[in-house]
Protein backbone atom coordinates (compact mmCIF):
# COMPACT_ATOMS: atom_id res chain seq x y z
CA UNK A 1 0.00 0.00 0.00
CA UNK A 2 2.24 2.77 -1.17
CA UNK A 3 1.19 6.15 0.10
CA UNK A 4 2.18 9.76 -0.28
CA UNK A 5 1.02 13.29 0.17
CA UNK A 6 0.16 13.79 -3.49
CA UNK A 7 2.05 17.04 -3.71
CA UNK A 8 3.64 16.49 -7.10
CA UNK A 9 7.15 16.55 -5.64
CA UNK A 10 10.08 14.83 -7.36
CA UNK A 11 10.60 11.30 -6.10
CA UNK A 12 6.94 10.33 -5.77
CA UNK A 13 5.47 7.52 -7.80
CA UNK A 14 3.26 8.76 -10.61
CA UNK A 15 0.01 7.86 -8.89
CA UNK A 16 1.07 9.57 -5.67
CA UNK A 17 2.49 12.67 -7.31
CA UNK A 18 -0.56 13.23 -9.47
CA UNK A 19 -3.34 12.20 -7.12
CA UNK A 20 -5.79 15.04 -7.53
CA UNK A 21 -9.18 13.41 -7.08
CA UNK A 22 -10.86 10.47 -5.31
CA UNK A 23 -14.10 9.36 -6.96
CA UNK A 24 -16.98 8.11 -4.80
CA UNK A 25 -19.95 5.99 -5.78
CA UNK A 26 -23.12 5.92 -3.68
CA UNK A 27 -21.78 2.77 -1.99
CA UNK A 28 -18.50 4.53 -1.21
CA UNK A 29 -20.34 7.41 0.45
CA UNK A 30 -22.30 4.93 2.56
CA UNK A 31 -19.12 3.04 3.55
CA UNK A 32 -16.94 6.04 4.38
CA UNK A 33 -16.25 5.95 8.10
CA UNK A 34 -13.85 7.01 10.82
CA UNK A 35 -11.37 4.55 12.28
CA UNK A 36 -12.49 3.54 15.80
CA UNK A 37 -9.07 3.97 17.42
CA UNK A 38 -5.58 5.32 16.81
CA UNK A 39 -3.08 2.88 15.31
CA UNK A 40 0.25 2.75 17.17
CA UNK A 41 2.37 1.45 14.26
CA UNK A 42 0.90 4.07 11.96
CA UNK A 43 1.48 6.84 14.54
CA UNK A 44 5.06 5.63 15.03
CA UNK A 45 5.83 5.59 11.32
CA UNK A 46 4.29 9.00 10.72
CA UNK A 47 6.04 10.45 13.77
CA UNK A 48 9.34 9.64 12.06
CA UNK A 49 8.05 11.02 8.76
CA UNK A 50 7.09 14.22 10.60
CA UNK A 51 10.51 14.47 12.23
CA UNK A 52 12.15 14.15 8.83
CA UNK A 53 9.69 16.51 7.14
CA UNK A 54 10.31 19.27 9.67
CA UNK A 55 14.08 18.71 9.51
CA UNK A 56 14.23 19.05 5.72
CA UNK A 57 11.64 21.73 5.05
CA UNK A 58 10.65 25.06 6.44
CA UNK A 59 6.99 24.44 5.84
CA UNK A 60 4.72 27.00 7.47
CA UNK A 61 2.52 25.78 10.26
CA UNK A 62 2.17 25.57 14.00
CA UNK A 63 5.14 24.73 16.19
CA UNK A 64 4.93 21.17 17.49
CA UNK A 65 6.41 21.00 21.01
CA UNK A 66 7.05 17.26 21.06
CA UNK A 67 9.43 17.29 18.09
CA UNK A 68 12.48 18.49 20.01
CA UNK A 69 11.79 15.92 22.73
CA UNK A 70 11.40 13.20 20.12
CA UNK A 71 14.75 14.08 18.53
CA UNK A 72 16.48 13.72 21.90
CA UNK A 73 14.69 10.45 22.64
CA UNK A 74 15.33 8.92 19.22
CA UNK A 75 16.96 5.50 19.87
CA UNK A 76 20.05 4.36 17.99
CA UNK A 77 18.33 1.04 17.24
CA UNK A 78 15.74 2.93 15.16
CA UNK A 79 18.31 4.47 12.79
CA UNK A 80 17.76 1.79 10.09
CA UNK A 81 14.27 3.27 9.62
CA UNK A 82 15.87 6.41 8.19
CA UNK A 83 16.63 4.32 5.10
CA UNK A 84 12.96 3.44 4.66
CA UNK A 85 10.84 6.31 5.95
CA UNK A 86 11.49 9.68 4.37
CA UNK A 87 9.75 13.03 4.83
CA UNK A 88 7.48 12.26 1.87
CA UNK A 89 5.96 9.16 0.31
CA UNK A 90 5.83 6.66 -1.08
CA UNK A 91 5.97 4.68 2.16
CA UNK A 92 5.74 0.95 2.68
CA UNK A 93 2.20 -0.25 3.26
CA UNK A 94 3.06 -1.40 6.80
CA UNK A 95 3.17 2.31 7.61
CA UNK A 96 -0.60 2.36 7.18
CA UNK A 97 -1.48 -0.53 9.48
CA UNK A 98 -4.64 0.55 11.31
CA UNK A 99 -4.38 -2.30 13.84
CA UNK A 100 -4.99 -0.73 17.29
CA UNK A 101 -2.46 -2.97 19.05
CA UNK A 102 1.29 -2.45 18.53
CA UNK A 103 2.30 -6.03 19.29
CA UNK A 104 -0.25 -7.40 16.83
CA UNK A 105 0.86 -4.94 14.14
CA UNK A 106 4.50 -5.94 14.57
CA UNK A 107 3.67 -9.64 14.49
CA UNK A 108 1.77 -9.10 11.25
CA UNK A 109 4.84 -7.36 9.85
CA UNK A 110 7.10 -10.16 11.05
CA UNK A 111 4.87 -12.73 9.30
CA UNK A 112 4.47 -10.76 6.06
CA UNK A 113 5.21 -12.84 2.95
CA UNK A 114 8.72 -12.06 1.68
CA UNK A 115 7.53 -11.52 -1.89
CA UNK A 116 5.04 -8.87 -0.75
CA UNK A 117 7.67 -6.97 1.23
CA UNK A 118 10.11 -7.26 -1.69
CA UNK A 119 7.50 -5.78 -4.03
CA UNK A 120 6.91 -2.83 -1.70
CA UNK A 121 10.62 -2.16 -1.21
CA UNK A 122 11.10 -2.20 -4.95
CA UNK A 123 8.25 0.28 -5.44
CA UNK A 124 9.78 2.66 -2.88
CA UNK A 125 13.30 2.46 -4.29
CA UNK A 126 12.24 2.81 -7.90
CA UNK A 127 12.08 6.57 -7.38
CA UNK A 128 15.21 6.97 -5.23
CA UNK A 129 18.76 7.47 -6.46
CA UNK A 130 21.40 4.80 -5.94
CA UNK A 131 21.20 1.28 -4.59
CA UNK A 132 19.47 0.44 -1.31
CA UNK A 133 21.75 -0.14 1.72
CA UNK A 134 22.94 -3.71 2.23
CA UNK A 135 20.49 -4.43 5.04
CA UNK A 136 17.53 -3.28 2.91
CA UNK A 137 18.67 -5.58 0.09
CA UNK A 138 18.86 -8.40 2.63
CA UNK A 139 15.37 -7.50 3.84
CA UNK A 140 14.08 -7.70 0.27
CA UNK A 141 15.75 -11.11 -0.11
CA UNK A 142 13.82 -12.46 2.87
CA UNK A 143 16.67 -12.41 5.40
CA UNK A 144 15.25 -13.16 8.86
CA UNK A 145 17.84 -11.07 10.72
CA UNK A 146 17.05 -8.05 8.55
CA UNK A 147 13.35 -8.54 9.31
CA UNK A 148 14.22 -8.61 13.02
CA UNK A 149 16.16 -5.34 12.63
CA UNK A 150 13.08 -3.71 11.09
CA UNK A 151 10.70 -4.95 13.78
CA UNK A 152 13.05 -4.00 16.61
CA UNK A 153 13.59 -0.54 15.14
CA UNK A 154 9.86 0.14 14.98
CA UNK A 155 9.26 -1.28 18.45
CA UNK A 156 12.04 0.80 20.03
CA UNK A 157 10.96 3.97 18.21
CA UNK A 158 7.41 3.50 19.46
CA UNK A 159 8.60 2.93 23.04
CA UNK A 160 10.84 6.00 23.02
CA UNK A 161 8.78 8.54 21.09
CA UNK A 162 5.10 7.58 20.89
CA UNK A 163 4.25 5.47 23.94
CA UNK A 164 5.24 8.18 26.50
CA UNK A 165 2.60 10.51 25.05
CA UNK A 166 -0.03 7.91 24.14
CA UNK A 167 -2.63 9.49 26.45
CA UNK A 168 -2.28 12.69 24.39
CA UNK A 169 -2.61 10.68 21.18
CA UNK A 170 -5.82 9.12 22.48
CA UNK A 171 -7.28 12.46 23.55
CA UNK A 172 -6.43 14.16 20.27
CA UNK A 173 -7.72 11.26 18.18
CA UNK A 174 -11.05 10.80 19.93
CA UNK A 175 -11.80 14.49 20.38
CA UNK A 176 -11.07 15.31 16.75
CA UNK A 177 -12.94 12.27 15.38
CA UNK A 178 -15.97 13.04 17.52
CA UNK A 179 -16.07 16.67 16.43
CA UNK A 180 -15.75 15.78 12.76
CA UNK A 181 -18.45 13.12 13.00
CA UNK A 182 -20.81 15.81 14.25
CA UNK A 183 -19.84 17.94 11.24
CA UNK A 184 -20.65 14.98 8.97
CA UNK A 185 -24.02 14.52 10.64
CA UNK A 186 -24.99 18.19 10.31
CA UNK A 187 -23.34 19.17 7.01
CA UNK A 188 -22.64 16.02 5.00
CA UNK A 189 -19.45 15.08 3.19
CA UNK A 190 -18.86 18.52 1.73
CA UNK A 191 -18.60 20.11 5.17
CA UNK A 192 -16.74 17.13 6.63
CA UNK A 193 -13.81 17.14 4.22
CA UNK A 194 -13.50 20.92 4.37
CA UNK A 195 -13.27 20.62 8.16
CA UNK A 196 -10.59 17.92 7.95
CA UNK A 197 -8.20 20.07 5.92
CA UNK A 198 -8.66 23.21 3.80
CA UNK A 199 -6.84 21.48 0.92
CA UNK A 200 -9.69 18.97 0.61
CA UNK A 201 -12.79 19.89 -1.36
CA UNK A 202 -15.92 17.82 -2.04
CA UNK A 203 -17.10 18.43 -5.62
CA UNK A 204 -19.24 16.51 -8.09
CA UNK A 205 -19.33 13.23 -6.15
CA UNK A 206 -15.59 13.25 -5.48
CA UNK A 207 -12.87 14.53 -3.19
CA UNK A 208 -10.35 16.94 -4.70
CA UNK A 209 -6.89 17.96 -3.48
CA UNK A 210 -6.92 21.67 -4.32
CA UNK A 211 -3.17 22.14 -3.83
CA UNK A 212 -2.14 19.67 -6.56
CA UNK A 213 -0.72 21.18 -9.76
CA UNK A 214 -3.46 21.28 -12.38
CA UNK A 215 -1.31 19.44 -14.94
CA UNK A 216 -1.56 16.35 -12.76
CA UNK A 217 -5.06 14.97 -12.99
CA UNK A 218 -4.82 11.32 -11.96
CA UNK A 219 -7.79 10.11 -9.96
CA UNK A 220 -8.46 7.12 -7.71
CA UNK A 221 -11.76 5.26 -7.87
CA UNK A 222 -12.88 3.63 -4.64
CA UNK A 223 -15.13 1.15 -6.49
CA UNK A 224 -17.41 0.49 -3.54
CA UNK A 225 -14.77 -0.02 -0.83
CA UNK A 226 -15.48 3.32 0.86
CA UNK A 227 -12.82 5.44 2.54
CA UNK A 228 -11.45 4.95 6.05
CA UNK A 229 -10.67 8.28 7.74
CA UNK A 230 -7.81 8.08 10.24
CA UNK A 231 -6.87 11.12 12.39
CA UNK A 232 -3.12 11.23 13.13
CA UNK A 233 -1.76 12.81 16.29
CA UNK A 234 1.89 12.58 15.17
CA UNK A 235 1.58 14.10 11.70
CA UNK A 236 1.10 17.78 10.83
CA UNK A 237 1.72 17.61 7.09
CA UNK A 238 -0.84 17.60 4.28
CA UNK A 239 -3.49 14.89 3.99
CA UNK A 240 -2.11 11.51 2.98
CA UNK A 241 -3.97 9.02 0.81
CA UNK A 242 -3.22 5.33 1.04
CA UNK A 243 -4.38 3.85 -2.22
CA UNK A 244 -5.36 0.44 -0.93
CA UNK A 245 -3.16 -1.60 -3.28
CA UNK A 246 -1.51 -3.62 -0.54
CA UNK A 247 -2.84 -6.76 1.20
CA UNK A 248 -6.24 -8.03 0.11
CA UNK A 249 -9.11 -6.49 2.01
CA UNK A 250 -7.34 -3.25 2.94
CA UNK A 251 -9.53 -0.28 2.08
CA UNK A 252 -8.11 3.07 0.97
CA UNK A 253 -7.30 5.33 3.91
CA UNK A 254 -7.27 9.10 4.29
CA UNK A 255 -4.83 10.25 6.97
CA UNK A 256 -4.93 13.77 8.37
CA UNK A 257 -3.22 15.52 11.27
CA UNK A 258 -5.06 16.24 14.53
CA UNK A 259 -2.99 18.65 16.65
CA UNK A 260 0.02 16.69 17.97
CA UNK A 261 1.63 17.89 21.20
CA UNK A 262 3.60 16.63 24.17
CA UNK A 263 0.85 18.13 26.34
CA UNK A 264 -2.87 18.20 25.56
CA UNK A 265 -3.34 21.01 23.07
CA UNK A 266 -5.85 23.85 23.17
CA UNK A 267 -9.45 22.78 22.66
CA UNK A 268 -10.59 22.38 19.10
CA UNK A 269 -12.79 25.37 18.19
CA UNK A 270 -15.44 22.95 16.94
CA UNK A 271 -15.49 21.38 20.39
CA UNK A 272 -15.00 24.48 22.46
CA UNK A 273 -17.84 26.46 20.94
CA UNK A 274 -17.88 29.95 22.40
CA UNK A 275 -15.46 29.14 25.22
CA UNK A 276 -12.53 31.52 25.45
CA UNK A 277 -9.06 30.00 25.80
CA UNK A 278 -7.78 30.52 29.31
CA UNK A 279 -11.19 31.24 30.81
CA UNK A 280 -12.02 29.63 34.17
CA UNK A 281 -13.92 26.59 32.92
CA UNK A 282 -12.03 23.90 34.83
CA UNK A 283 -14.88 23.49 37.38
CA UNK A 284 -17.66 23.33 34.77
CA UNK A 285 -17.32 19.58 34.27
CA UNK A 286 -17.49 19.00 38.03
CA UNK A 287 -20.61 21.17 38.18
CA UNK A 288 -22.16 19.04 35.45
CA UNK A 289 -21.16 15.56 36.63
CA UNK A 290 -20.12 16.04 40.22
CA UNK A 291 -16.47 16.32 41.32
CA UNK A 292 -15.77 12.60 41.76
CA UNK A 293 -17.43 11.52 38.52
CA UNK A 294 -15.64 14.31 36.65
CA UNK A 295 -12.33 13.08 38.13
CA UNK A 296 -13.15 9.53 37.00
CA UNK A 297 -13.88 10.71 33.46
CA UNK A 298 -10.65 12.73 33.32
CA UNK A 299 -8.65 9.79 34.68
CA UNK A 300 -9.88 7.69 31.76
CA UNK A 301 -7.96 9.79 29.27
CA UNK A 302 -5.72 6.77 29.79
CA UNK A 303 -7.62 3.43 29.72
CA UNK A 304 -7.59 1.81 33.15
CA UNK A 305 -8.92 -1.17 35.03
CA UNK A 306 -11.28 -0.62 37.97
CA UNK A 307 -8.62 -1.04 40.67
CA UNK A 308 -6.19 1.22 38.80
CA UNK A 309 -8.95 3.80 38.32
CA UNK A 310 -9.83 3.70 42.02
CA UNK A 311 -6.18 4.22 42.95
CA UNK A 312 -5.80 7.12 40.51
CA UNK A 313 -8.91 8.96 41.77
CA UNK A 314 -8.36 7.85 45.41
CA UNK A 315 -11.73 6.21 45.88
CA UNK A 316 -12.75 2.65 46.69
CA UNK A 317 -12.96 0.06 43.89
CA UNK A 318 -16.69 -0.29 44.56
CA UNK A 319 -17.17 3.46 44.12
CA UNK A 320 -15.04 3.46 40.97
CA UNK A 321 -17.16 0.65 39.54
CA UNK A 322 -20.37 2.54 40.35
CA UNK A 323 -19.16 5.78 38.74
CA UNK A 324 -17.95 3.84 35.70
CA UNK A 325 -21.41 2.30 35.28
CA UNK A 326 -23.09 5.72 35.29
CA UNK A 327 -20.60 7.08 32.75
CA UNK A 328 -21.01 3.94 30.61
CA UNK A 329 -24.80 4.28 30.66
CA UNK A 330 -24.32 7.86 29.45
CA UNK A 331 -22.11 6.56 26.58
CA UNK A 332 -19.13 8.58 27.86
CA UNK A 333 -16.97 5.52 28.47
CA UNK A 334 -16.91 1.90 27.34
CA UNK A 335 -15.79 -1.18 29.22
CA UNK A 336 -14.12 -4.23 27.72
CA UNK A 337 -13.66 -7.54 29.51
CA UNK A 338 -10.87 -10.12 29.23
CA UNK A 339 -11.47 -13.03 31.59
CA UNK A 340 -11.98 -11.52 35.04
CA UNK A 341 -10.35 -8.24 34.13
CA UNK A 342 -12.16 -5.17 32.85
CA UNK A 343 -10.76 -2.06 31.23
CA UNK A 344 -12.52 1.29 30.96
CA UNK A 345 -11.78 3.82 28.21
CA UNK A 346 -13.32 6.96 26.74
CA UNK A 347 -15.78 6.83 23.90
CA UNK A 348 -15.64 9.50 21.20
CA UNK A 349 -18.45 11.29 23.03
CA UNK A 350 -16.53 11.16 26.30
CA UNK A 351 -13.41 12.56 24.63
CA UNK A 352 -15.49 15.32 23.07
CA UNK A 353 -16.94 16.23 26.47
CA UNK A 354 -13.44 16.49 27.92
CA UNK A 355 -12.47 18.70 24.99
CA UNK A 356 -15.26 21.07 25.95
CA UNK A 357 -14.21 21.13 29.60
CA UNK A 358 -10.38 21.08 29.69
CA UNK A 359 -8.67 20.36 33.00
Amino acid sequence: MNSGTAEGSPGYTFTEASLARVVFTADDVARTRFSPAPAPLLETTMALAELRRMATTRAPGRVIPWLSEARLAFPASARPLLDLIGPRGPWLFFANSVTPNMDEALETLRAMPAELLRMELGAVWEYRPGRPPAWVRQLADGDREARDVLVRALSDLHAAVVAPRWDCVLSAFHARAASRMSVLASGGHEKLFAALDPRLCWRDDGLDRTDVDSEWDWEMKLDGSGLLIQPLACWAGPPVFSCGDGPAGVAPVLLYGCAPSSQPGPPDPVLAGAAIAGSPVSDALAALLGPTRAAVLRALRTPRGTAELAQEVRISPASASEHAKVLRDAHLIETSRAGRSVRHSLTMLGAAVLGQFPA
